[in-house]
């Protein structure tokens, strides 16, 4: 046998051999997960933790834990002719992280697409803010402390302050700050730049907080679910696994320390909870419901064709709410007759510099023609000025939810608002926009939003754009001063959208994000029934539009008093349109008004949530027993 041949013989037998090994683990580990699974934790008793329903779905499997990369930073006090070669070594740190991070950003644009990849622009934006580089340099020149002990003072300062803050927006963007740091401490150290811990298997990734690139190397093969203490809605880990697909539950405080690699872990998406180490009768509910789920999901996608349409022929609006363009495709997936509500805000904030008119221009018209002749409604800017205040060298506010955002931002800084309003105008011929104006509380910011409107058409008129001159305006009705005013209101602007999100809290005075206050927040509570039919009279008589674009559109309980106050449209999550599609099928109108009408001589929450599960039971449930509707 000549040497090439004993050679091919001692790889393919070597090949052999490892591959039965990797047969022989796979099998075994397959056998101990399943009976892991089917055996309660005897170490320890099942944990539960509520947190922020991130993206939808439920799984059970084998947590991971990703730890949180720490380094040890000395503090030296440095001699004084050391100082200046100090900043340079700092100044050429930036630079070095910089390139870093452009990296990444190709990657992910290779991975996941342009609007993606612009998470990383924030943490360039992050590395250009003059208060961290000029205040790191400051503590060098002045304290004479090391580059890395310099950059960690100014960078825990600003970190404690964001951590403490209660606008999601502003608590989002503290991951953001805390992964640049990491980024560029490890490159003052000197340390090697760290792969992120992966998997062999698949399974729930159990974290602290992940940053946008860790989040971005896992393979999605391997990825069931995640499940971090930190972020919420908008957090750049949340909007990518909604992309993904990847159910995901954050804001859970401190569950990372509750959990060990291979804990069995229930992470569901659909609710916001995490089960540690659950019991068998808990897997054994969870599997009920994962089947239920999965055989639910396959019916209601057979709904996709069909209208939402009650059993006697009233037919609603079901649209999509939309963070970014990629998520059209998802819509159009589940049905969407359109989008009610696009929020601009992601744009916004992920990106190092204000958006030019062109960026955003490219970006509107992309989903307008997508969509086809179907309407988009886009929002102006949703965001109070604390939330990009890099752009604005502004410090953030202390109460930014009844502070300076939405419609009174926009008002205040016509510049950014006319840019975006002139992107807007220029899409309008690649579709059916539709422009809506939020946070309203006067009649005095409409007018003034329609003045700036018309300032915007005559420009583009005068510059030879074409565009829609008979673009709809509309206003997000979210505060309580809105309700109050809804029928003067009405006579200035062609449609409405409750914001039920806002509305609820506004109404209730209670933080959504406060666990000790959080049930306090009712959607059911009498205040807000009555908000919402007040609402939609005052419309109505006036002829325009109503619909619904917060969480209570997703919620088919809710629904079903929508349809009896005779909702135009309800605006929701993409996923959610096919199980709202059902219960509008299952029903008809004079059901639901008539449960409205019960619901409204009712006193309390409790109250009216037991005659709404009534209703279910004697209505909803029993004609999906039935098929429900063939129409």
């Amino acid at each position: 046998m000549t040497s090439d041949k004993l050679s091919k013989l001692r790889k393919e037998t070597k090949e052999t051999l490892a591959q039965s090994a990797r047969e022989s683990v796979e099998k075994a580990a397959e056998q101990a997960a399943r009976d892991s699974l089917a055996v309660p934790m005897a170490r320890r008793e099942e944990v539960r933790r509520r947190g922020i329903s991130a993206a939808p779905g439920i799984v059970i499997g084998r947590g991971f834990l990703k730890d949180s990369e720490f380094f040890h930073v000395p503090r030296t006090v440095i001699d004084e002719e050391r100082i200046e070669a100090e900043v340079d070594v700092f100044e050429q740190t930036l630079i070095d992280t910089r390139k870093e991070i452009d990296e990444i950003k190709t990657h992910m644009e290779e991975q996941l697409g342009e609007d993606h990849a612009r998470i990383f622009d924030a943490h360039l934006l992050i590395l250009d803010d003059e208060v961290i580089t000029d205040g790191t340099i400051a503590v060098i020149r002045e304290q004479r402390l090391n580059a890395a002990a310099a950059f960690d003072t100014v960078i825990t300062r600003i970190t404690a302050m964001f951590a403490e803050m209660e606008d999601e927006y502003l608590k989002d963007r503290y991951i953001d700050i805390k992964d640049v740091e990491r980024r560029v401490i490890r490159n003052l150290l000197g340390k090697k730049r760290s792969s992120v811990q992966k998997p062999r298997e698949p399974a729930s990734i159990v974290a602290h907080d992940l940053s946008p690139s860790d989040t971005a190397q896992f393979d999605r093969s391997l990825t069931l679910a995640f499940a971090t203490d930190l972020g919420g809605r908008t957090s750049h880990t949340a909007i990518l696994a909604r992309s993904q697909g990847v159910p995901a539950v954050v804001g859970l405080e401190n569950l990372f320390e509750l959990v060990e690699n291979g804990d069995t872990v229930i992470v569901d998406g659909n609710t916001g909870t995490v089960v540690v180490n659950p019991t068998q009768s808990t897997i054994e509910e969870y599997e009920e419901e994962i089947a239920r789920f999965k055989e639910l999901e396959e019916q209601l996608l057979t709904l996709t064709g069909f209208p939402a349409v009650t059993l006697d022929d009233k037919r609603y609006g079901l649209v999509a709410n939309l963070d970014l363009p990629e998520e059209v495709e998802h819509a159009l997936d589940y049905g969407a007759q359109g989008v009610g509500l696009f929020r601009t805000e992601y744009f916004f904030i992920s990106r190092q510099y204000l958006p030019s008119e062109e960026d955003q221009y490219q970006m509107y018209r992309a989903v307008a023609e997508r969509m086809g002749d179907r309407p988009v409604v886009i929002r102006t800017l949703d965001i109070g000025g604390d939330k990009i205040a890099s752009y604005l060298h502004r410090s953030p506010e202390l109460n930014p939810f009844m502070g300076w955002r939405g419609i009174r931002f926009c008002l205040t800084r016509k510049d950014i608002f006319k840019t975006q309003l002139r992107a807007i105008y220029r899409a309008s011929v690649h579709g059916r926009i539709r422009i809506m104006f939020p946070m309203i509380s006067r009649l005095e910011e409409v007018l003034q939003a329609k003045e700036i409107c018309a300032e915007v058409r005559r420009e583009l008129a005068r510059d030879r754009f074409k565009f829609d001159e008979n673009v709809e305006l509309g206003i997000m009705v979210e505060t309580p001063a809105a309700v109050a005013v809804a029928d003067t209101l009405a006579k200035h602007v062609s449609f409405f959208s409750i914001g039920t999100n806002d509305l609820v809290q506004y109404t209730m005075a209670v933080d959504r994000g406060n666990a000790r206050i959080a049930h306090l927040y009712q959607n059911h509570h009498p205040a807000i029934i009555r908000f919402l039919r007040q609402t939609i009279t005052a419309g109505h008589k006036r002829g325009i539009h109503v619909s619904v674009c917060g969480e209570m559109g997703g919620d088919p309980a809710s629904v079903l008093l929508l349809i009896g106050m005779q909702v135009d449209e309800i605006s929701l999550s993409p996923n959610m349109i096919p199980e709202v599609k059902r219960t509008i099928r299952s029903v008809t109108f004079d059901q639901c008004r008539a449960l409205v009408r019960r619901v409204m001589r009712l006193g309390t929450t409790a109250e009216i949530d037991a005659e709404i599960e009534e209703f279910i039971a004697r209505h909803v449930r029993n004609s999906h027993d039935n098929g429900g509707s063939t129409k």
